[in-house]
């Protein structure tokens, strides 16, 4: 009997790698239409021979300079990113400039955005801005490039490109990151195999994970672009006070 319950577990544990494998073609391009998985962007030569790399993108129905506003702003004790704040404030502990939600409004003391500053991605990791162009692209960790459409539509492409998740936080760990993430850095630059593994687990857990976050990323843009989010329908726009929270 046990040794049936292994086989069985065993191939179980088979059949699921092999159908995710199978789908994470499409999940790496999810949205993308024609050659925008594959096309060059902005930001792509920062890393010639990526280990891993997603191009997902939108369509939002508002014009480039209406969805700026809300890509410039992001960040953990920022804006947030317009995703699953539980699952954030879970696993970096999160906290955003309207509290315990990413931003329903633009703020405008947030929008000087520059090459050169530090995008906070929670639990001590940064992300540097490389480049920027308003209303057009912003390459921070990721890139982001907005073109404009007929009817003032907007396409949102965002890719990341680089050696993986968990190590390329690690790697932009600030000094002051708390003690678990320092030691885990060292941990990846030090202990042999283990850059390695954190690919392994980049693959298998970490690829879901950023899928899901950057989905909701991109829904949670367009819907505050749009003037479509919040209970009532609409977002406050610039210069509309905070929720009360």
């Amino acid at each position: 009997m046990k040794d049936r319950t292994a086989i069985a577990v065993l191939t179980g544990s088979f059949v699921l790698k092999l159908a995710y494998l199978l789908w994470r073609p499409a999940m790496l391009r999810w949205g993308t239409q024609g050659e925008e998985a594959v096309e060059p962007l902005p930001g792509d030569d920062r890393v010639p021979r990526p280990a891993f790399q997603s191009t997902r993108a939108i369509t939002i129905e508002a014009p480039p300079e209406q969805v700026w506003p809300w890509i410039v702003q992001m960040g953990i004790y920022r804006a947030g990113f317009y995703s699953h704040d539980l699952v954030e404030r879970a696993m970096v502990r999160a906290r955003y400039v309207e509290g315990k939600h990413s931003a329903a409004r633009i703020h405008p003391e947030l929008q000087d955005l520059k090459v050169g500053d530090q995008v906070p991605y929670g639990g001590g990791a940064y992300a540097t801005v490389t480049e920027i162009e308003p209303n057009r692209h912003l390459v921070a960790g990721e890139t982001f490039v907005l073109r404009p459409l007929p009817n003032n539509c907007t396409r949102l492409i965002v890719r990341y490109r680089g050696t993986g998740y968990i190590g390329a936080a690690l790697q932009g760990a600030a000094p002051d990151a708390p003690a678990l993430t320092r030691a885990a850095a060292s941990a990846v630059r030090q202990v042999p195999g283990a850059l390695l593994l954190a690919r392994a687990v980049d693959m298998f857990i970490g690829d879901p994970l950023h899928h899901y976050m950057e989905v909701g990323m991109l829904r949670g843009i367009k819907q505050r672009a749009e003037g479509k989010y919040g209970d009532g329908g609409g977002a406050p726009r610039a210069g509309a006070p905070s929720p009360v929270h």
